[in-house]
């Protein structure tokens, strides 16, 4: 209230940004978009700020038959939710030649977080502009699973050709570094790495319908030129000149994955994370059968009947209290309230504006994901190494070919050091 009574204050008229545009940058020349292996975008001019944390990823193609004829409007075909990520292995992203973050498993992993973190109506506003738009059911039926449909609607029975797509994929979808790191960055070059992946990961459709391909006929990297003003460009290069070293950190995002035994008892040594990398949030999501078919869909997560489960950074237990879970009896009211409250809790949100967009009976059958809270650790495990061990119990035991997914989100430090001219990483 007291801001109203400041009459003296002057006029903020915004103009120390000039000029504010997107550049385009393309995958290194001869790059095959549909063969397995790396696709690889440079953008290797150095005296230019750029604003990573707005760039994105515009991706173009086809979803046709595997004999490249379009699909006709009924046909319960599309692609999965979150489907473009689907269609690549893992994603790195570096600083002349010194590796930021890179995320492995990257259509789990981005499904996941994003599962958490989008809210309730991002997927009937902006979010199929990415190609979000979660399952509201577990079959390939237009005319019961409503996030499906959705889909099929947008890439087949409304364009023409039938099947012509483009989504454009922020790069903070991807990346804790582009997310969390909202300044300029100067005299760099960036390097974008997309490992491609089978098609069938990111193809969901119904028995009845022909097997089906995806071509792609564009990758672009999207990213902002900023042209600063002249007072602040002075003060800019003042800082680079100066041979500055900035101390910046940001939440890293990590996956692993494991097959899960025919047990009821699951351990999962995460691994040893050192002193720099400090694991705030553990995600931890089960898929059964539904790798490498197109009648399967890997943007659902499977509840495995789980009744308990924790983690245990060195000697110490996340949560303390076991939860005595039990799905079939829909008693999972304090799981699900972890998974509810990751947004609020992450974005530092009240939590009537950070709902989570899962509703608990969703929690239950499609989007089952168990969020481990371990950001609150003593000053002892703050200055140490870190052993990660995950531990689940299921009520039965777990089916077969399934594999867990856990996606590490920690805090990571690194530094920028200018040698007077360009600036560099150090870890």
């Amino acid at each position: 209230m007291e801001n109203i009574l400041n009459i003296t204050a002057p006029v903020e008229r915004g103009e120390l940004i000039e000029e504010y545009e997107y550049h385009e940058y393309e995958p290194i020349t001869e790059t095959n978009l549909d063969n397995p292996g790396e696709i690889r975008i440079n953008i290797e001019t150095q005296d230019i700020f750029t604003h990573p944390n707005e760039s994105y990823i515009l991706v173009e193609g086809h979803l046709t038959k595997n004999d490249g004829t379009a699909y006709a409007n009924a046909d319960a075909v599309a692609l999965i939710n979150n489907g473009i990520m689907h269609l690549f292995r893992d994603a790195r992203y570096a600083l002349s030649g010194h590796e930021v973050e890179s995320v492995l498993y990257l259509g789990q992993s981005t499904t996941m977080l994003g599962l958490l973190k989008y809210p309730d109506d991002f997927s009937k506003s902006q979010g199929l502009n990415q190609l979000w738009f979660k399952d509201m059911d577990t079959t390939a039926v237009l005319a019961n699973n409503t996030g499906f449909a959705a889909r099929q609607n947008y890439i087949v029975q409304y364009p023409n050709p039938k099947g012509t797509f483009s989504f454009k994929i922020p790069l903070k979808h991807i990346f804790g570094f582009a997310e969390d790191y909202d300044k300029v960055v100067y005299g760099f070059e960036h390097t974008l790495t997309l490992t491609r992946d089978s098609n069938d990961n990111a193809i969901f459709r119904h028995t009845a319908a022909d097997a089906g391909k995806v071509t792609l006929s564009k990758i672009s990297w999207f990213m902002p030129h900023v042209m600063p003003a002249d007072a602040p460009k002075f003060q800019l290069y003042k800082t680079i000149e100066s041979k500055a070293q900035l101390d910046e950190g940001f939440r890293m995002r990590q996956c692993d994955t494991i097959a899960v035994p025919q047990t009821t008892n699951f351990t999962w040594r995460l691994g040893v994370k050192s002193s720099s990398e400090k694991p705030r949030y553990i995600i931890v999501g089960f898929q059964t059968n539904k790798s490498g078919d197109q009648e399967t869909n890997p943007s659902l997560f499977d509840n495995l009947n789980v009744t308990n489960m924790h983690a245990m950074l060195n000697s110490t237990i996340y949560p303390l209290i076991d939860s005595n879970t039990s799905f079939e009896k829909y008693q999972f009211s304090r799981v699900y309230g972890d998974a509810a409250a990751f947004r609020s809790k992450f974005y530092d949100l009240d939590e009537l504006v950070g709902n989570s967009n899962i509703t608990p009976a969703d929690y239950a059958t499609l989007h089952t994901l168990f969020v481990l809270d371990v950001s609150k650790q003593s000053e002892r495990l703050k200055n140490s190494v870190t052993d990660t061990l995950i531990k689940a119990r299921f009520g039965a035991n777990a089916p077969a070919d399934t594999q867990a997914y856990a996606v590490v989100i920690s805090d990571r430090l690194i530094k920028f050091i200018s040698d007077g001219n360009k600036m560099s990483v150090v870890y």
